[in-house]
This record gives structure tokens, C-alpha cells and sequence, in this order.
């Protein structure tokens, strides 16, 4: 990573996580149930069965709502083990059948039960919706700066579909990016939906134009 596009990265970063440490938690709820009608109302939601869903802290996105909302519609929803990874268990995904099958007690993030049987390859699971900090109109994705998502995305099927939360104040023009970073397929905000697919459109518009 060059430094101008780790410094500008971490401008972002910092401005987008205090406009989102300003949110109050009428908001956050409200938003984290509109994010989860509109990505329970996209076409994903009904056709796929397996869904990596992370587990929301602080003013992330809230995804509870959207978690028993799949786990009502018998999909099968993983977690990721973050703490797994730190500790040196390499990435992996564990599935809950419950929201009280995520452990939050002495922990930063909710962590799955690690019952072996529950362990799910990662390349087996058929969306995956993700957090970020920032994204893009062409649905680039700046996050926390660990790298985490990235690595485990990289993991995943190329079939598999990448859906990114946000609040509507997250999406950027565009964003710096880096060869490892892993764009999305899709992203949902409690008030729209940004496709990769139509923002190529629009971005190859856009580049003809200036030319």
C-alpha cells in the first residue's frame, strides 16, 4: 500500500467513524431494521440458504433484527470467528441457530459458539453481508483497517454474492483503493440498494465523457 492511499484511507476512516459515533441509538435502531427489510426484500434473500452475517457492535449497522429475520426463513447463518483468528485459529465461520448462541460477555465482538460441528467452510457459503467504514459508488469498501474481511473474502466462493451494510452517509463518489482490496457485489443502506453492476455502467458513462 503506497502511503498517500494509507493516510487518505485513514482520513476516512476517522471521519466516517465519528459521523457514525454521532448517531443515536433511536437511529441505529431504526436504520439496522430498514438495512434488514431492504436486503430481506432483495432477490439473494430468497434464493440463497447460507448467509455470513457479522455480528454488530457499537454503532455498526445493526444486524440483529436481520440475523433472526434469516434464521426465521430457515436459512443457515454464520458468524465469523474473530476471536478464533486472533488467538491464531486461522479464519473460519461458525453457525448459530439461535442469537443467544452468540457470545457477548468480556468479548469486543459477539462470537460464535466454536462447537466443532458447527464449523462451516467458508467456500460453502452463498452470500456473505459485511461491514464497513466506508464504500464507494462503484462498491469499494474501506473497513477497520485489519485486513480481516479481506483475507476471509478471499477464501469465498467466486459464485458467492458480497453485500455490504451501510448508512446512506457511508457511500462515497469513490474511495482509494488498494490490488488485495475486495470490492462488493452490492450494497444496502436503509434507503437503497448501489449494484457493482449498474455503478460499472455508470462509471465507463462518466470516463467516456471526460475523454
Amino acid at each position: 500500500m503506497s502511503r498517500a492511499i494509507s493516510q487518505e484511507k485513514l482520513a476516512i476512516r476517522e471521519m466516517m467513524k465519528a459521523m457514525r459515533q454521532g448517531l443515536s441509538p433511536e437511529e441505529v435502531g431504526h436504520s439496522g431494521q430498514a438495512v434488514s427489510r431492504m436486503t430481506m426484500s432483495q432477490p439473494e434473500a430468497n434464493s440463497a440458504g447460507s448467509f455470513c452475517v457479522y455480528a454488530s457492535v457499537g454503532k455498526e449497522v445493526a444486524t440483529g433484527t436481520l440475523i433472526l429475520e434469516l434464521l426465521e426463513s430457515g436459512k443457515t447463518v454464520v458468524v465469523p470467528d474473530w476471536e478464533g483468528w486472533k488467538q491464531g485459529c486461522g479464519l473460519r465461520v461458525a453457525r448459530i441457530q439461535d442469537p443467544g448462541d452468540l457470545l457477548v460477555e468480556n468479548r469486543v465482538v459477539p462470537q460464535p459458539r466454536n462447537v466443532p460441528e458447527r464449523i462451516m467452510p467458508i467456500d460453502r457459503v452463498e452470500v456473505f453481508l459485511i461491514p464497513g467504514v466506508a464504500y464507494d459508488m462503484y462498491c469499494n469498501r474501506i473497513g477497520m483497517g485489519g485486513g480481516y474481511y479481506d483475507r476471509l473474502l478471499a477464501l469465498s466462493s467466486p459464485k458467492a454474492t458480497l453485500i455490504g451494510l451501510a448508512y446512506d452517509f457511508q457511500i462515497m463518489h469513490s474511495l482509494p483503493v488498494d490490488d488485495h482490496d475486495v470490492p462488493v457485489h452490492k450494497i444496502v443502506t436503509p434507503s437503497q440498494c448501489v449494484t457493482a453492476q449498474d455503478q460499472h455502467k455508470r462509471r465507463v458513462t462518466e470516463d467516456a465523457t471526460r475523454s
